[in-house]
């Protein structure tokens, strides 16, 4: 059900409750001769009445700020389309990979202005237990006849454009929406949502965003944003300074990308990172025991300052129980699952294993 469904849902019983209790109040009134109970009785139907009235409001007021994000986020970027299209006008004849990047970034504005993006889930599992601890979010794009647009198809003309932002907070919506409706089945569900810097650059955006933020302060236990560390390494004090924002409305960081151990793991923490990603190679050095051990000390230290390590790309059994015997308790890979639809990761009985 969409938003603006969900909220004639609500406008309808809230109408339906006034009218009924308005019956009512003339009937009471006919029967009761206004008496002392009967003003006991009316204080009662205008506190039920008061609360349907703010409970919609609630609801309205989140499904709007989540609909004006999504629409400003359509017109943020059909607009630097057709400014991107007049530049290419103005310029004379663009190279074969303007043209390229042009047919790609069209596809994708189509997918976006219509709906057509899809938000994909990639479990990631408690290894002790085998059982899913947490997700990674993905965007999945899809053309008019419903195939889907590989990432590797845009990614790179994304990027170039500056448009590879736009694309993650379409996402991000997406997991919150997902997060909104199967949360009843999941309350302990956690999605990790990839975020560009840009998004934290983009004044405009990032103001309608923490507001979203506190509106839907409940959303810190859920969500988790996540950076490459090579875009972390590349964060401006602007940059840095929003990122505190929403640190300390209660959101915690994961980074990714990780090429090596020897990074500031300290300053990372002060900024709420609480989860780092590393591959299953870098973490088991090609079996060299020496990496090995070094993969399980980092591990460890990292455990006591409080972030988690997470093994990424696990694609067997037996790198699954090497990783493991490195003390880490969490890893994603095709081992364990691909990403797939939300819906079938998150509708159903299953109950997710805790996450710290």
């Amino acid at each position: 059900m969409n938003f603006r469904q969900k909220g004639s849902r609500y406008s309808s019983g809230v109408l339906f409750c006034a009218g009924i209790t308005a019956v009512s109040l003339v009937a009471a009134s006919v029967t009761s001769g206004f008496r002392t109970g009967f003003e006991i009785w009316l204080a009662c139907c205008l506190v039920a009445s008061l609360i349907l009235h703010a409970r919609a409001g609630f609801a309205l007021s989140k499904a709007q700020q989540e609909l004006d994000l999504l629409q400003s986020l359509v017109q943020k970027f059909k607009a630097d389309r057709r400014h991107a299209d007049q530049s290419l006008v103005g310029g004379g004849a663009a190279t074969p990979e303007a043209a390229n990047d042009a047919l790609s970034l069209d596809r994708v504005n189509d997918a976006i202005e219509n709906g057509r993006v899809d938000l994909y889930l990639q479990p990631i599992f408690n290894l002790e237990n085998r059982k899913p601890a947490c997700f990674e979010a993905f965007s999945r794009l899809r053309n008019l006849n419903g195939s889907i647009i590989q990432p590797a198809d845009y990614i790179d003309a994304a990027e170039r454009a500056n448009k590879i932002g736009l694309i993650d907070n379409m996402i991000l919506l997406r997991a919150v929406q997902a997060l909104r409706e199967f949360g009843q089945n999941n309350p302990g569900c956690r999605i990790f949502c990839n975020i560009s810097p840009a998004t934290i650059f983009d004044k405009d955006f990032f103001v309608q965003f923490t507001d979203y933020l506190d509106a839907n302060k409940d959303l810190a236990e859920h969500l988790v944003f996540e950076f490459t560390y090579p875009a972390v390494e590349m964060m401006n004090d602007a940059v840095a300074a929003n990122l505190e924002l929403v640190a300390r409305r209660g959101y915690a960081f994961s980074v990714d990308h990780i090429c090596r151990f020897d990074i500031d793991w300290n300053a990372l923490r002060k900024r709420n990172f609480r989860y780092a990603k590393a591959s299953s190679a870098l973490l088991l050095g090609d079996g060299a025991e020496a990496a090995r051990e070094k993969a399980r000390h980092v591990a460890g230290r990292l455990g006591e300052m409080g972030i988690d390590l997470i093994a990424e790309k696990i694609e067997s059994q037996a790198d699954a129980r090497l990783v493991q015997g490195l003390g880490i308790r969490y890893g994603q890979g095709t081992l364990f699952a691909p990403p797939r639809p939300a819906r079938a990761h998150l509708e159903g009985p299953q109950k997710l294993a805790a996450v710290s």
